[in-house]
């Protein structure tokens, strides 16, 4: 009896252990963080804030920049959507419809978007429990073509959840990074 006390306990620790390896969210701190991004050995720089706009509920943000060769490049957001992360809170209500973390994945930096989805046309109530779509994003080099960035993030993978949540939140405690397509 032991002994399957002991290999259950081993296992355990195991399990948890590599599947914390296997995905990891990086805590980020308020203000600068230096990451190195794009694994060239050169720290880039993640600005973490919060954006206040005096209502109930402020918005958190990230700015992300690639230092190379001294030169700083502001990696713009997807979608054409600024220079600036930003979750979204809907108004009077504390449920976060739109958030975004920093993963290490295999020793890869991703950001990953979360946003409610709507299966349908007919505009659903975002407060009520939603499918979450998940979109992963890492740091890519553009080709020399004029007018694009030097640096931009490069969708490297997106699933959508079969179940249902308030909030995005909710929802990245559950992420599962073998999902991803």
């Amino acid at each position: 009896m032991k002994l399957k006390t002991f290999a259950f306990i081993v296992l355990s620790l195991c399990t948890v252990v590599f599947g914390a390896q296997a995905a990891t969210r990086v805590e980020l701190l308020a203000g600068a963080n230096n990451i190195d991004l794009n694994q060239d050995g050169v720290p880039d720089l993640l600005v973490s804030a919060t954006f206040d706009n005096n209502t109930s509920h402020p918005s958190q943000t990230l700015s992300a920049f690639i230092n190379k060769n001294g030169n700083w490049f502001i990696l713009p957001v997807p979608d054409d959507d600024g220079f600036t992360w930003s979750d979204f809170r809907l108004a009077g209500s504390s449920d976060k419809i739109i958030g975004f973390e920093l993963h290490n994945i295999q020793g890869v930096y991703y950001l990953i978007r979360a946003m409610k989805f709507s299966s349908n046309q007919d505009n659903d109530d975002l407060t009520e429990a939603a499918q979450i779509k998940f979109s992963r994003y890492r740091v890519a080099e553009s080709s020399e073509e004029p007018g694009a960035p030097v640096f931009y993030w490069q969708l490297s993978g997106s699933y959508t959840t079969s179940q249902t949540y308030s909030d995005v939140d909710q929802a990245f405690a559950q992420l599962k990074i073998d999902e991803f397509k």
